[in-house]
């Protein structure tokens, strides 16, 4: 394990931060191979990059979702500047798997589509410029709408379309009631239980190992018997937080 996460107690169960439900590493002087060893990014070859240190990583289970290039305002003013900086993540994101590049100096930020080096682009067609700061609350959203949008062909976000919901509900209440084999009254707790997980998730109320997506991304390594466990004795329980049962009172 490299000096860097040995001094500051970084490993795959320990990131910088959080920033939504992905892990946050700031790590300016440790190799991929380093990160890879320690379990952070995934064991691959990663061939000539293999030795280079990156400034900061976004990462789901070993999975990289952005690289983060930092940078002094001083090197960071001028088109050909900024230029330099891109150039210096992109060939990495990409042997890396992230779809996104981050270059900031902390007073302006690039959003870059790693698969095409241009910038990302807001629904309007204007270049996204939301400052790169791992508190700020509007961050989760964005990089998860960036990842859903951008792809080899497209650097704009996808605005949202209006679904009628009536056959996807039909088709889950279906499958709820096959599998469970459970009365149509326990089908439709049920039912309503996944709608409130789901919605509460996206509302971003649940937040973490508490969400809907992040309880999806754990059956990449554990049991569904495990998963379900965990949604149980965890997830169900802030749930029922959220809504306490009503005391009435009679007269």
């Amino acid at each position: 394990m490299s000096e860097e996460l040995l001094q500051r107690g970084l490993n795959k169960s320990n990131p910088t931060s959080k920033i939504g439900k992905w892990d946050y590493y700031n790590i300016g002087s440790t190799t991929l191979k380093a990160l890879k060893n320690a379990g952070i990014i995934r064991n691959v070859n990663y061939g000539e990059v293999e030795n280079k240190k990156v400034d900061a990583l976004i990462v789901s289970k070993q999975n990289v979702i952005a690289v983060i290039e930092f940078k002094q305002p001083k090197e960071f003013k001028t088109n050909s500047q900024q230029q330099k900086a891109i150039d210096q993540a992109i060939n990495v994101a990409k042997i890396l798997g992230a779809k996104i590049i981050i270059a900031t100096d902390t007073v302006d930020t690039l959003w870059i589509n790693a698969l095409t080096g241009e910038k990302i682009l807001d629904e309007e067609g204007k270049n996204i410029s939301l400052l790169f700061d791992p508190s700020n609350e509007q961050l989760p959203a964005l990089i998860e709408k960036i990842s859903y949008s951008i792809n080899e062909t497209n650097n704009q976000l996808l605005s949202p379309k209006l679904v009628n919901p009536t056959c996807l509900a039909s088709s889950i209440w279906q499958d709820v009631w096959s599998v469970s084999g459970a009365t149509t009254e326990n089908c439709l707790y049920t039912f309503v239980e996944l709608f409130i997980f789901k919605y509460l998730s996206d509302l971003g109320i649940l937040k973490s190992r508490n969400s809907f997506y992040s309880l999806i991304e754990m059956y990449a390594t554990d049991t569904p018997n495990e998963v379900l466990t965990y949604y149980v004795d965890n997830i169900r329980k802030k749930i029922k937080e959220l809504f306490p049962t009503l005391l009435i009172i009679q007269p």
